[in-house]
């Protein structure tokens, strides 16, 4: 089995769960593809490795490079981890599966409104998600009193444009900017995996307890019935395909506000699999069509980035 992991970038730990399964699986081929030749994960050994255009370069570009690495190397499962190409990928999924190529990524349609705050707001509201109180211009602001606010912009990614403010000004609404009600209470990161028909298979609940560069550096795993139920009923609204890394807050009566949405693997991941949840074994045995069952609760461990720090009683 071939697998190609576009946009690799500096994830390395993504790229040591794929060679410890080459152990499970015989004749499993890992790829790996980034635009920079000098991408710490890319360069990290045992794969074999593609310079693949910038998606911004043109999307014609940057299909005819994937579909001449799918052919040459007879790939059978792309699995992005950016969200830099998942509308394209989602697009030609179907022109990719004809090349005998399964691509781990949703409906375009989803992920169209998954990408772009302002209708991720109106989907959560539509399907009664929590979510904060957000407003798209200054008008709906006038009348509200919070102590703080979050700025965001709408297609904004790891943190990049947002910033905590008191007074609210208008040019915050400024490039596709937006302001939402600063929730006091405990980040909460949620791996929620369904298989390639957007069927629930798992899910792993993280209480943040350090970031870094707007990804998860330290996480302690988490485990209720009321998390589980949660992450059961955003996979069956969704209806994704793979790993949906979501971004919540727990406040101080109990109730959970979800922040962000990205359909694919996130910075989040490592913590699920060090936990036991194995999302990428199980996605290649669906492949295989082999039976693998992860465990039904997650090991609740804390940990960091690649070093397990200690087994929680």
């Amino acid at each position: 089995m071939n697998i190609l992991v576009t946009n690799i970038g500096r994830k390395i730990y993504f790229v040591e769960f794929l060679i410890n399964l080459k152990n499970k699986f015989k004749n499993l081929n890992i790829h790996l593809a980034d635009n920079d030749d000098y991408s710490p994960a890319k360069n990290y050994g045992k794969t074999k490795n593609h310079t693949i255009p910038l998606v911004s370069d043109g999307s014609r570009k940057y299909l005819n490079a994937i579909r001449k690495i799918i052919l040459k190397n007879r790939i059978n499962l792309i699995i992005p981890v950016t969200n830099h190409d998942l509308k394209i990928l989602a697009l030609n999924k179907e022109k990719l599966q004809k090349y005998n190529c399964e691509v781990l990524v949703s409906s375009h349609k989803l992920i169209k409104k998954l990408l772009n705050k302002e209708l991720l707001h109106h989907f959560c509201k539509e399907k009664k998600i929590n979510v904060p109180n957000t407003y798209f211009n200054i008008k709906k602001l006038r009348a509200k009193k919070n102590n703080l606010f979050i700025k965001k912009n709408k297609f904004g990614s790891a943190s990049s444009g947002m910033s905590i403010i008191k007074k609210i000004k208008k040019n915050h609404f400024y490039n596709n900017c937006f302001v939402q009600d600063f929730i006091h209470g405990q980040e909460l990161h949620f791996d929620i995996l369904n298989d390639f028909k957007g069927n629930y298979l798992a899910s792993c609940v993280k209480k943040k307890i350090h970031m870094r560069s707007g990804e998860t550096d330290k996480a302690e795993v988490l485990y209720n019935k009321k998390f589980e139920n949660l992450a059961k009923r955003i996979s069956k609204t969704f209806e994704h395909v793979g790993n949906l890394d979501c971004d919540a807050i727990i406040n101080k009566r109990g109730t959970v506000f979800f922040l962000d949405f990205n359909p694919r693997f996130g910075g989040g991941y490592p913590f699920t699999h060090v936990a036991g949840l194995n999302f990428l074994k199980l996605i290649i045995c669906i492949l295989l069509k082999k039976k693998f069952n992860l465990p039904p609760v997650p090991k609740l461990i804390k940990a960091s980035k690649g070093l397990v720090l200690r087994v929680c009683k």
